[in-house]
């Protein structure tokens, strides 16, 4: 959810090649002098890159911590040319890949005579488990570890004895959703909370959105799409069906895929402009239903997009069920996050990469008692996604060592086995 593992991997490449060319030229490594002014007592938010709307991390970071005066944002990478808007102070350590005393230094030379009072982990590097350890040790501040993408259970990234050192540090453990915390609990058998993606309270609506007049052919698509695979299977499923797809993605032109806008519109996918938040309501009101392309679990997609898949529940659904109440078709597997989700609720269908199976699960949802029923179902769940005070709820939580209450654990209990990825 911080962006193509693709793309994110390439960067790391070239940052650490630019560091060593810096260290055999002679430049050092000395970080940027520290803001002359930061927020006093802070708490610390550590992140593998920018916060900002162009990934599903950032959004949900936005949508928690809406005032973040008495944040400071640390990141480990950049991966979006710096652009963030985060944090009363926002600083980036110039080598993600060094070691704990040289951590320690910059966190000193950063952070000397700041109060951290609590710090907040997003761990996806193992810089980001290594600078949230240190910055524990230092301040002596609990510590919250909030896993949205997976880098140890399904996908490889941070070893299994630094996350498990993460793990046993933290005051508290939270996961995007049921799936992750089902993974991790039953790795490493220590108590995860899930915190679900959320949606801002203003943009959600309470009382059934009705079906769109007009043509309904043509439905939504939301959100970016973590793999170049899945934008072919997308576009193969959908040609020649005589159903067609407006993709409003976060980026205006997504780097981490190939596309060709002319070619992929004949197909039936239409990119279009990203929509700003308060937009959203209005916008996916014009729809009839939605669809959300997962993986196929086959295993030919590359190890860190199919955990995207397996554990990372997407943000965009439960942003769309709470400003619409627009049905959901999964296209994947059923046993990925996605489908999983849609299933648990009922809101929808989930079919495969075929063209006659997507076709005949899209002409169920336009049924006009599926569009009823759903639309009503989705009204009723939205409230609970609504972040309002989250940032409260997570600070209380860490006092409490737990869940401060059980809102979302309620939400998405387990289940059992026979339950799961049923359609």
């Amino acid at each position: 959810m911080v962006g193509s593992p693709l793309i994110i991997a390439e960067q790391a490449r070239a940052r650490l090649q630019s560091v060593l060319t810096s260290l055999k030229d002679g430049r050092g490594l000395e970080p940027a002098k520290p803001p002359s002014r930061l927020p006093s007592p802070a708490d610390l938010v550590i992140t593998p890159c920018e916060v900002n709307e162009q990934h599903g991390t950032g959004t949900l970071l936005l949508r928690i911590f809406p005032d973040s005066r008495s944040l400071i944002s640390l990141r480990t990478s950049n991966f979006y040319d710096g652009t963030q808007r985060f944090g009363a102070a926002q600083l980036c350590l110039p080598l993600a890949q060094a070691a704990r005393p040289e951590i320690t230094s910059w966190l000193k030379w950063y952070l000397t005579g700041v109060a951290i009072r609590r710090i907040v982990c997003l761990p996806y590097l193992p810089a980001d488990v290594i600078v949230a350890l240190t910055a524990k040790a230092m301040f002596d501040a609990p510590l919250c570890t909030y896993i949205m993408d997976d880098k140890n259970v399904c996908a490889e990234g941070i070893s299994d004895d630094l996350m498990l050192e993460l793990l046993q540090q933290s005051q508290l453990r939270l996961v995007i959703g049921p799936e992750m915390r089902d993974a991790y609990e039953d790795k490493y058998k220590l108590k995860f909370w899930v915190m679900p993606p959320l949606v801002p309270n203003n943009i959600i609506r309470r009382d059934p959105v009705p079906t769109p007049a007009g043509d309904l052919r043509r439905g939504v698509l939301l959100g970016n799409i973590w793999g170049q695979r899945w934008l072919e299977l997308l576009r193969d499923t959908f040609r020649d069906t005589g159903y067609a797809l407006d993709w409003y993605c976060n980026q205006k032109n997504p780097a981490a895929l190939d596309i060709d806008r002319e070619a992929m519109a004949r197909d039936g996918v239409r990119l279009c402009p990203p929509i700003a938040e308060a937009e959203l309501p209005e916008v996916l009101s014009r729809y009839a239903y939605a669809v959300v392309p997962t993986d196929t679990l086959d295993g030919h997609s590359p190890p860190a997009v199919r955990a995207i898949a397996e554990l990372s529940l997407p943000s965009r659904i439960p942003t769309m069920i709470a400003t619409s109440h627009i049905p959901v078709l999964v296209i994947g597997d059923p046993a990925t996050c996605a489908a999983r989700f849609v299933s648990r609720f009922d809101l929808g269908e989930i079919a495969p990469y075929q063209s006659d199976a997507v076709k005949a699960a899209i002409g169920r949802l336009l049924m006009p008692e599926q569009q009823k029923r759903i639309r009503a179902r989705a009204a009723g769940l939205s409230p609970q996604f609504s972040s309002e005070a989250s940032d409260q709820w997570i600070w209380r939580s860490m006092e409490a060592g737990q869940a401060c209450d059980l809102r979302y654990e309620s939400m998405m209990s387990r289940l059992p086995d026979n339950q799961l990825g049923a359609a």
